[in-house]
């Protein structure tokens, strides 16, 4: 096996003809011979396992409630407004339980901006749940932009004026995978005729969500 070296301020190229080098730009093959030396980019070292990346939920699984308040919410949300609208997702360690956090958004159609504060000692930020109105679940280039420095779960509820979708997805150092929603909620699968009523969140809607102002129409 060739010895492998890490390149940090302190590194001294070795005796070594031929030796590995972990760097900041990646893994290099070092090769010394008496006619030239070269670091060539290679994909990996031939005598360790293979690792594919990979997210496993250590976490107890999300309640299915939690999904319900949303959907609750943003029905308040586009009944008023007819528009998109977000929940923060969020874990309280005092009792080690989910909960949904409501901050002061704007919304339009389907435009939803969202005001980002710290969040108090003892919660943990965990992503962010957001609903696509009549539109079917998915998660767009801007929710791919929006979301890719913030790891965690980012879920999309979409159509939910009738047959509702819903798509799951964790984000980890700027990258992206899919979680099928039976690997994450519990319990599965949902039970969506079980969502309390639009009116619960009525408050939360006329504390928290200002509409776009309406265009200026000018006449013809």
């Amino acid at each position: 096996m060739l010895p492998i070296y890490l390149k940090d301020q302190e590194f001294s190229p070795p005796d070594d003809p031929l030796y590995y080098l972990l760097t900041k730009d990646g893994l290099f093959l070092v090769k010394s011979t008496p006619f030239f030396a070269a670091a060539v980019p290679v994909k990996g070292i031939p005598w360790l396992e293979a690792q594919e990346a990979e997210v496993r939920l250590t976490a107890p699984p999300l309640p299915a409630d939690l999904l319900l308040q949303a959907l609750a919410f943003f029905r308040a949300v586009f009944s008023r407004y007819k528009s998109e609208a977000v929940a923060l997702l969020a874990w309280r360690e005092a009792t080690r339980t989910y909960e949904l956090v409501i901050p002061h958004q704007t919304v339009g159609g389907g435009h939803c901006d969202y005001e980002i504060k710290d969040f108090p000692a003892g919660i943990i930020r965990l992503g962010t749940i957001h609903s696509h109105a009549a539109v079917e679940a998915f998660h767009s280039e801007r929710d791919e932009n929006d979301e890719r420095y913030e790891d965690g779960f980012h879920l999309t509820l979409g159509n939910i004026d009738g047959g509702l979708t819903l798509s799951c997805s964790v984000v980890v150092q700027g990258l992206r995978a899919q979680i099928p929603p039976e690997h994450l909620f519990a319990p599965y699968p949902i039970p969506w005729d079980q969502a309390p009523p639009e009116e619960d969140w009525a408050k939360e809607v006329e504390e928290k969500v200002t509409p776009l102002p309406r265009p200026i129409e000018f006449g013809t």
